[in-house]
């Protein structure tokens, strides 16, 4: 749908963690949680989350456009763990949930 179009650009709802990747050439922008966001470091197959609070600025305008920003709060509980679920919960929690 959007080959050949004129768009510039796709903005996502969060997902608790900033992520960027291209789709058909346009640049696709995932901003991050505005309370907590994923930690990568965990085991894999585990989950955890910690405090971060983050927000996006997108510029759509200029020469360089789109441009993204990320802004994370100044929190000095960051990186306290909200919660965290090792490999065998995750899968549960999938196989119930779906």
């Amino acid at each position: 749908m959007i080959r050949g179009s004129d768009v510039r650009v796709i903005l996502t709802g969060h997902y608790h963690l900033q992520l960027f990747g291209l789709l058909e050439s346009v640049p696709v922008w995932v901003t991050p949680g505005v309370v907590n966001r994923i930690d990568l470091t965990v085991a894999a197959g585990g989950e955890r989350a910690v405090r971060g609070a983050s927000a996006s600025l997108v510029e759509l305008d200029g020469p360089a456009s789109p441009m993204f920003h990320t802004f994370h709060a100044r929190d000095p509980r960051a990186h306290e763990t909200v919660y965290e679920i090792d490999e065998e919960r995750a899968r549960a929690f999938v196989a119930e949930h779906g």
